[in-house]
């Protein structure tokens, strides 16, 4: 198998220094600035590229036939960037802390697909990528990631690589099973009513100051994508496409401001918009709901379903 053989034909081939190649003792593509997780997440796309790991010249890659080589392919999950700590082994987590002294590499994303590239002898960076390999040393490119173009390119994509199988960490494979069970079959206007959810949520957390956006445990920064899938989720999986308080079905692309959906938080004092705490209702609904309390509005709702809610004195 080759480096071609795991991305598309039209696929970007990015380059990042690493002090070792991709194994289970450390099933990530980590960093110290966050920076770098936003440009991932802005330009890299899963199936059609492919990030290459290359051995640092220095002492923190001590194995010898490792250093200024090609010695990894993987496939991260730009998605999500997530806190090391969490979904790495407990025990290299623990090492690099002690080694260097602190929290040296934060964030993360996972790693979905890995494969070794052929060695050792593994293939020297300055003979297969030479303009990229000194982008490294300037602007940038200095302890970021940088882009085989061209002729280097074309070379990286015939070397030769051998897949490797992952042990993730239940967080991680939890996070993956989580994206994969978004429904990509739902009607547009709904996929447009979550978009706008997702977006108001976001803004409100930046205005309020307090709350914050926690959709899953191992996460460390808020992003519309993990909103709109937990959104689409609930409104298809978990409510069948009804409103959580008053039960009637939910109208995407309504005209009527006060029937349209709302994320409403089900305990309006907890911060966290997470799958215990979200639900999808009509926003007239929400709004009845946390103006005057849920004993209050299930009693407004029976009284405009005709039910008796006269109480004897």
């Amino acid at each position: 198998m080759k480096i071609a053989d795991m991305m598309m034909p039209n696929g970007r081939i990015f380059l990042k220094s690493e002090w070792a190649p991709i194994s289970d003792y450390w099933p990530a593509l980590s960093f110290s600035k966050m920076s770098i997780g936003q440009y991932l997440s802005k330009e890299f796309r899963p199936g059609r590229d492919i990030l290459i790991y290359v051995g640092t010249s220095g002492p923190e890659t001590e194995n010898p036939e490792h250093k200024s080589r090609l010695i990894s392919a993987i496939v991260p999950e730009p998605n999500q960037i997530l806190e090391t700590r969490r979904i790495i082994p407990a025990e290299s987590w623990a090492a690099s802390v002690e080694m260097h002294g602190g929290d040296k590499w934060p964030h993360s994303l996972a790693v979905v697909r890995a494969a070794s590239i052929e060695g050792p002898p593994f293939p020297l960076a300055r003979q297969i990528i030479p303009r990229a390999y000194s982008a490294f040393a300037v602007g940038a490119g200095r302890g970021g990631v940088v882009e085989a173009l061209d002729d280097e390119r074309a070379a990286v994509m015939v070397l030769p690589v051998r897949e490797l199988p992952l042990n993730l960490t239940p967080a991680v494979q939890a996070y993956l099973q989580f994206r994969e069970s978004v429904a990509v079959d739902l009607p547009r206007d709904v996929r447009q009513e979550a978009t706008r959810m997702a977006n108001r949520i976001i803004d409100r957390v930046k205005k309020g100051g307090e709350e914050r956006v926690t959709i899953n445990p191992i996460r460390s920064a808020p992003l519309f994508t993990d909103l709109y899938a937990l959104l689409t989720r609930i409104w298809r999986q978990k409510q069948g496409g009804r409103c959580a308080l008053c039960g009637a079905p939910l109208l995407p692309g309504t005209e009527n401001p006060m029937m349209q959906a709302s994320a409403d938080r089900i305990d309006s004092a907890n911060g966290a918009y997470d799958d215990t705490n979200v639900q999808v209702t009509h926003l007239a609904c929400n709004w009845a709901k946390n103006k005057y309390g849920v004993a209050e509005f299930e009693e407004w709702v029976d009284a405009i379903r005709g039910v008796d809610v006269t109480t004897e004195a």
